[in-house]
């Protein structure tokens, strides 16, 4: 049976354990690493890095750190729960690395999200379900203009965010997918 591109990318990129992606994301990275040719993307990246850590600073400033990872505690995981690691997929964290960061499995509780430690989360590029959801102690907690700014700092790096993962998986159609061989199933406790 052939194995379309489109299966391809679908299986290399957003299925399997949030440690078979990362796994995913560090062979992509060797490639996109390894050709910092890319003006575009590199310019893109940029920008997607400014919006975030300005995102990051906000969110710090209204202590959502503490607000989530004392949420994620509860016994069903609260919002930062497994299931949002489950829910990361090998672009974002892609992403992440080539911002630099330190994309790791961190939060050890089995029902929290495994990018999830003790300040927050620790992905500068969030998935974008947990940009866009805001809890009910968030909406609560939050003044009204923090919430504004919260909405409009999201929103910017939502945007250059689709603009980023749209400049990678354009060069990832030039990529031989099938030289990107996966790696052996991961332990299933590794994230």
């Amino acid at each position: 049976m052939m194995t379309t591109r489109a299966a391809l990318l679908l299986e290399r990129l957003y299925s399997g354990t949030p440690a078979d992606k990362l796994a995913s994301a560090r062979r992509l990275h060797a490639v996109f690493a390894a050709r910092p040719e890319e003006t575009a993307l590199a310019a893109a990246l940029a920008e997607l890095r400014k919006h975030a850590e300005a995102l990051a600073a906000h969110m710090r400033r209204l202590d959502f750190g503490a607000l989530c990872t004392a949420c994620a505690s509860r016994p069903d995981g609260g919002c930062c729960s497994a299931y949002m690691a489950d829910n990361v997929d090998a672009v974002l964290l892609l992403i992440n690395l080539l911002l630099g960061g330190d994309v790791r499995p961190v939060g050890t509780d089995p029902a929290g999200c495994r990018f999830l430690g003790e300040r927050g989360c620790v992905l500068l590029i969030k998935p974008i379900f947990c940009l866009n959801y805001n809890c009910r102690a968030i909406l609560d907690t939050t003044p009204a203009a923090g919430l504004a700014e919260l909405f409009r700092r999201a929103a910017a790096v939502l945007g250059q965010q689709t603009r980023v993962e749209e400049l990678l998986l354009a060069r990832l159609e030039q990529t031989d997918l099938l030289a990107l061989k996966p790696d052996p199933p991961a332990r299933s406790d590794a994230c």
